[in-house]
């Protein structure tokens, strides 16, 4: 009993000189400004003119050897503390919350938390985690969704994922098939940049390139650069389903599937590439009609009418 009472009491006077060590250490290592030292000295002066006994008897008990072998002892020990408990690199606050909203600024949304992947097995592991801790996952590229569309429901807030694509925008072109294959959250201002080295560009493009590739899929966007819409110049797609299995559809392979991945919202999978067809760069010229304001009571043009005029060269191509 004797000895597990010791053994106790020992251990706390430890603990407690060890948090002393530690505290003389963080006062050493914190810069005193110049104003401040001056003081510390000052006061020392006074302190040693007042009391002189105490302050030698001090620097006789601090200059002595079984002192200085004790310290050194309690010093080394508290290093070898501070290497098996080392402070965190990093203070991660995971109190707050996550609020999310689109290019709109009008849809503001809580969420649980958010997931950059970078690679495939990422999007596996994250489908896997919201499978195990039933939770929901809403996907976005570049957000941007005008009526929050990529944003998850509101009423399960503290369930929702949302699992951002951005990072995945690689560009691979084959010269031989003439063919791009790109990752879902590609812009089409990258897939224009890459495809520009090789005279190429893609078949429909919107308005604004600073749309990611499987966003302008997934609303099935249509183009201003001809009267087709994204989805005839679509290959095939490469996708992760419910049980995070990489799959691919196409026109020719799981049509349904492809049918409901364009337009889908991202409701169905996880778009992981998108395989497109190109069509070589060509120079288009403006020419233009001057007409009085007069004249448009006598005459009446339609765009048919002058799509004639719109471009020098019309590539036709069979998506069937």
């Amino acid at each position: 009993m004797t000895n597990r009472l010791i053994y106790r009491w020992s251990k706390r006077i430890l603990s407690i000189f060890m948090i002393q060590i530690k505290s003389f250490f963080s006062i050493l290592s914190t810069s005193i400004p110049t104003p401040l030292s001056w003081l510390i000295l000052l006061v020392l002066n006074i302190s040693f003119r007042l009391f002189p006994y105490v302050i030698i008897r001090s620097c006789d008990i601090v200059t002595n050897r079984t002192f200085i072998l004790i310290s050194l002892i309690f010093i080394c020990l508290y290093k070898v503390y501070k290497w098996l408990n080392p402070d965190p690199k990093y203070e991660l606050d995971f109190t707050g919350d996550i609020y999310l909203d689109d290019v709109s600024q009008l849809n503001k949304t809580r969420i649980s938390s958010i997931f950059y992947p970078r690679t495939v097995n990422d999007i596996q592991y994250l489908i896997g985690k919201a499978r195990s801790e039933n939770k929901t996952i809403s996907v976005r590229g570049q957000a941007h969704t005008m009526g929050g569309q990529t944003l998850p429901c509101r009423k399960r807030s503290s369930t929702n994922y949302v699992c951002d694509l951005k990072y995945m925008n690689q560009v691979e072109y084959d010269q031989t098939s003439q063919e791009v294959l790109v990752q879902a959250g590609t812009t089409w201002t990258n897939v224009i940049y890459k495809l520009n080295f090789y005279g190429r560009s893609p078949v429909v493009m919107q308005s604004y390139c600073t749309f990611s590739v499987a966003g302008t899929l997934s609303v099935n966007a249509h183009g201003i650069t001809s009267d087709d819409a994204i989805y005839n110049s679509v290959i095939s797609i490469e996708y992760i389903d419910i049980n995070g299995k990489e799959q691919e559809c196409s026109r020719e392979k799981n049509q349904e599937l492809f049918s409901l991945i364009i337009g889908g919202y991202g409701l169905f999978v996880i778009i992981t590439r998108v395989r497109l067809m190109t069509v070589p760069n060509i120079k288009t010229t403006l020419e233009y009609i001057r007409l009085q304001v007069s004249a448009m009571n006598d005459r009446s043009f339609c765009y048919n009418d002058l799509h004639r005029y719109s471009l020098n060269i019309k590539f036709k191509i069979d998506f069937d």
